[in-house]
């Protein structure tokens, strides 16, 4: 009797095993079909490294489109992979609190980025961790970040959130002329969302393109962006003119 509790729990852990691996397979299969032919569905325009790894990998969930997800697919990834973890990121702690599984954050970040190679916050968070501990590699992300940028352009080039957040993951590592190229391709998808304006000012700031940051943020306040933060830095910095 006193091993029934970790027979049970293993149970548990067995169920919940075979619960994720087949529904990942059976849900790839059922949505998305066979692309071995990946690398010419989605061409290559701009850089993107080997190390990567394709963007469609047999019996992996995905990839889809973010901005035309539905809300019962995002709840199926966001719900055991992201919220969690993405709660423990705002809070600063290094592992989620997701029962019989703590893993960093980075992990969770990682597989929602494998479904959806474009979901905004978790290229948000995975860019902010990676400057936060100056590291490439966070823990259990399975890819470099840049990586993960990468992936989001080749697989949706028109997004012009992704655009700006990558942008911004250029600005803040000093390289100009990259963060400079994924800026002006914002300019030509005409997609005027209080998001993009927000992180199109973060990288201007970033830039020192103060003028281009206090119009991309501007428009951000106009299109009722709520926090004062990003005002109160081009304030300081003596750039912020009503």
């Amino acid at each position: 009797m006193k091993r029934r509790p970790i027979v049970c729990k293993a149970l548990r852990l067995c169920f919940l095993f075979f619960v994720f691996v087949f529904a990942d397979g059976a849900s790839a299969a059922l949505n998305q079909g066979s692309y071995p032919d990946w690398a010419t569905r989605w061409p290559a325009e701009e850089l993107y490294e080997t190390d990567c790894r394709p963007l469609w990998i047999p019996n992996k969930y995905g990839p889809f489109d973010y901005r035309r997800a539905g809300p019962d697919d995002r709840a199926l990834v966001e719900g055991a992979h992201f919220s969690l973890e993405y709660e423990a990121y705002l809070k600063g702690q290094k592992k989620s609190s997701r029962k019989m599984i703590e893993l960093p954050p980075a992990a969770g970040f990682g597989y929602t980025l494998w479904a959806f190679p474009n979901h905004p916050r978790a290229l948000a968070a995975m860019e902010d961790m990676g400057f936060r501990y100056k590291t490439e590699n966070l823990p259990s992300s399975l890819l470099r970040i840049h990586c993960f940028f990468q992936r989001a352009v080749r697989f949706a080039p028109d997004d012009a959130l992704v655009r700006a957040l990558y942008g911004y993951y250029y600005a803040r590592r000093g390289k100009v002329a990259e963060a400079n190229a994924q800026l002006e391709k914002i300019e030509s998808l005409d997609e005027e969302t209080m998001s993009v304006y927000v992180y199109a000012s973060f990288a201007y700031f970033e830039l020192k393109e103060y003028d281009k940051s206090v119009e991309a943020a501007k428009h951000a306040y106009q299109l009722g962006y709520p926090l004062p933060g990003l005002r109160n830095r081009l304030m300081r910095a003596g750039k912020w003119k009503e």
